[in-house]
């Protein structure tokens, strides 16, 4: 048994929250460090903005039971599996964890997105961080296995950079030639797909050009619709339709990219803010006609429709409530000290608001 105590703002005020709340993560940080024997290197401040309002981290004691699957033999360590992209994250999260709750150790193990729900499925792991929505796939015979569905936990949005080969938001591309500067949501969806109540788009005449593009085909560029990119838009974008005929499936966001600035027809989904010299991002205008680029700003306040979340997914039985380590974690993570660390990693995930923090808390319960 293991117990344990414990935007909208001005420019200086945010700057001051911001330092204060820097200060406090960064020493927090290295306190947990020094306990697990480790030495994160953390920023003087954080790299992204932290809602103030976030609530501390409270501590509370916690009871581990002995024989919990997600312990390794002997040792005891708690076992957290998942996507490469969170070590960051996830190491000083367990640092301060174990700082906070002395006595825990965690034994991680990142071996990518797909290891973790099968390992979730059957208790191997305290919970499965992946950078995309676990798809059918592996939702099906989870359910079937455990008997409920899996309890899926929004603990960051996803980076604006590509530098660290993180999980990203996403942005629509045009070829350079192409004049169009924006299109909406509902546009790009009747362009992608077929099927469309409203209508499909294939050319781009459809769209207003005019001369040589009256006629001229939409050429779509994608992932195949079983990737983390394809189960994306078929959940969130595409009413899981059937891709447009002329749809042409590559392997990732380089060879996407690389065939849509070749082609003038071209259109691509791909990781965000690759914008370049043969290249046009495209602005996407909302239903409320505001438009949107896929800003820190408008990522981290939904209001971006390309925006995506980073998940821990919990593993929960029937009629049981949520295990209580990974409760007490999770309340870590979603406290202002743990939302600190996602916003200390330079290029990396964005912070939840204390709105959106508070909501997954719920699920908790």
């Amino acid at each position: 048994m293991l117990t344990a105590p414990l935007f909208r703002r001005s420019a200086a005020s945010a700057s001051s929250r911001r330092l204060a709340i820097g200060l406090l993560a960064a020493g927090a940080l290295c306190m947990a460090a020094a306990s697990a024997g480790t030495t994160p290197t953390v920023p003087a401040l954080p790299a992204r903005p932290l809602d103030a309002t976030l609530p501390a981290y409270v501590p509370q004691p916690v009871s581990i039971d002995p024989h919990a699957s997600y312990l390794t033999p002997g040792a005891g360590a708690v076992r957290i599996n998942g996507a490469e992209h969170v070590d960051y994250i996830v190491e000083r999260f367990n640092a301060l964890y174990s700082k906070t709750h002395p006595g825990t150790t965690f034994a991680v193990d990142l071996k990518g997105t797909s290891s973790a729900a099968p390992l979730l499925t059957f208790g191997k792991t305290l919970f499965a961080a992946m950078g995309r929505a676990m798809n059918p796939i592996e939702a099906v015979p989870y359910k079937k296995i455990v008997g409920r569905d899996v309890l899926e936990i929004r603990v960051a949005h996803t980076s604006d950079d590509v530098a660290l080969h993180l999980a990203t938001s996403l942005a629509v591309y045009v070829n350079r030639a192409n004049p169009l500067t924006q299109l909406s949501g509902r546009q790009i969806a009747r362009m992608l797909s077929i099927g469309n109540p409203d209508g499909d788009l294939s050319t781009w005449g459809q769209l207003g050009l005019t001369g040589a593009w009256a006629k001229r085909p939409i050429h779509p560029y994608g992932t195949p619709s079983y990737s983390g990119f394809g189960d994306y838009m078929q959940d969130e974008h595409l009413a899981h339709r059937a891709l447009a005929l002329r749809h042409e499936e590559l392997g990732n966001t380089e060879a996407i990219l690389q065939q849509v600035g070749i082609d003038p027809a071209g259109i691509g989904v791909a990781a965000i803010g690759l914008e370049n010299a043969h290249l046009r991002q495209l602005a996407i205008v909302g239903a409320d006609g505001k438009v949107t680029t896929g800003t820190t700003a408008e990522v981290t306040g939904r209001t971006y429709p390309y925006g995506r979340a980073l998940y821990f997914y919990v593993r929960r039985l029937p009629g049981q409530p949520v295990d209580p380590l990974v409760k007490e974690y999770l309340r870590l993570v979603l406290s202002r000290d743990g939302q600190a660390i996602i916003a200390i990693q330079p290029k990396g995930y964005l912070p939840l608001t204390a709105a959106q923090a508070e909501a997954e808390l719920a699920k908790l319960n």
